[in-house]
């Protein structure tokens, strides 16, 4: 069996396929061959396995980078460039048995030629916004979730059926080292309140509360912010948006735009507070039960949409003058939200062990491919 992993996109991807790969290539008569578009991205895959012990021979193949791709690169465009290096590579991609991907996106492929292979999503990230290329996922034969949450969500959209899914857990978890879902070291000075805005247009909060937010934490002097912004907020910016964090960094406020610990859980082990808008990192975060505070500055109605379900574990504030009240009672009113972070962490992550997602996800592929494949029962979600 000839298998093709597909890494289109930034290098945040790889965090949740790169342990998968190395497991399926330690089958026998399984020929696993990655495609990267970005040099960065084949920087974390070596240093992703470097780090874990992940064996398995793995080829690196070349992937066509046509001049229109190589401008929407240097014009900042990298949503629109994934399509043209995909449809550039589609009979490349067709001499494969499966193409596996962790981007909705791929699902382009069939629309643009490809055929004989099966197509595989590894769903990334395990957060609740809804996303506009979702319809997408009709196309992949097999889905490998993290929980039962995403399952269900899939299967109520039919977006996909039971005998397309398969729930393996978070496999990101074995791509990065234990001590990420460890306690955070005691020699931070001041508690860690991180600050994780997410890039989506009407959802992210940075335009209107990163002052406000700035100002309550100088005011309070209870905490040591980082901001970890999502690394698409860096799309289609020429340094406007890094000038707008780096104005306010200085004294208790620092700011990560670019290093590893973005993608690797390293900010979201280390930080006692969370706090943010729509970013799925939140569940990274709530391995180990924290308090959160959730933005809202553009009051969004979303009680009982499932779509925000993540902000039902923390007080959410929609006035810039409440930010300070919500930071200063964030750890004495956790208590009222720590037992729906556990129902809605066993929902998102599954009751499987944290380790050895990244096998069964590559058991399940296998299994796909061999015809093995059995239909189990998936979980409600209450």
């Amino acid at each position: 069996m000839k298998i093709a992993f597909l890494y289109v996109a930034e290098p945040y991807q790889c965090y949740h396929v790169a342990a998968v790969s190395s497991a399926l290539a330690q089958f026998p008569n399984m020929s696993v061959t990655e495609f990267v578009s970005f040099p960065e991205t084949a920087q974390h895959l070596e240093a992703i396995r470097r780090e874990n012990n992940l064996g398995g021979r793995i080829e690196r193949g070349v992937l066509k980078m046509p001049l229109k791709a190589a401008l929407l690169r240097r014009l900042r465009r990298l949503d629109a460039e994934r399509e043209v290096v995909m449809r550039e590579n589609v009979a490349q991609l067709e001499q494969f048995d499966a193409v596996v991907a962790t981007e909705y996106s791929a699902g382009l492929l069939r629309e643009m030629g490809l055929v004989r292979p099966a197509l595989i999503l590894i769903q990334h990230g395990a957060g609740d916004r809804a996303v506009n290329d979702e319809h997408l996922i009709r196309h992949f034969d097999l889905s490998l979730v993290s929980g039962p949450k995403i399952a269900e969500s899939f299967l109520a959209k039919r977006l996909a059926t039971a005998a397309q899914t398969r729930i393996v857990g978070y496999p990101k978890f074995d791509a990065v080292s234990k001590e990420r879902c460890q306690e955070p070291s005691l020699a931070a000075r001041k508690p860690v309140a991180l600050y994780n805005p997410h890039y989506k247009k009407g959802l992210s909060s940075y335009g209107r509360f990163l002052h406000p937010l700035v100002d309550a934490v100088n005011q309070l002097d209870r905490y040591d912010l980082l901001i970890a912004p999502h690394i698409k907020i860096f799309h289609k910016d020429f340094g406007g948006r890094r000038r707008l964090f780096e104005s306010v960094v200085g004294g208790r406020v620092s700011l990560d735009a670019a290093s590893s610990a973005l993608l690797d859980m390293t900010h979201t082990a280390r930080a006692s507070l969370y706090i943010g808008d729509v970013s799925s990192q939140v569940y990274e975060f709530l391995i180990r039960p924290r308090p959160c505070v959730f933005l809202n500055p553009h009051g969004v109605a979303w009680r009982d949409d499932p779509h925000f379900r993540h902000w039902t574990l923390g007080d959410v504030v929609e006035r810039e003058e409440d930010i300070l009240p919500a930071l200063a009672q964030a750890e004495s009113r956790h208590v009222l939200y720590r037992a729906r972070q556990e129902q809605v962490i066993h929902e998102t992550f599954g009751s499987q062990p944290r380790r050895g997602a990244s096998h069964r996800a590559a058991q399940s592929i296998r299994e796909f491919l061999r015809g093995e494949f059995t239909v189990a029962p998936l979980p409600a979600v209450a």
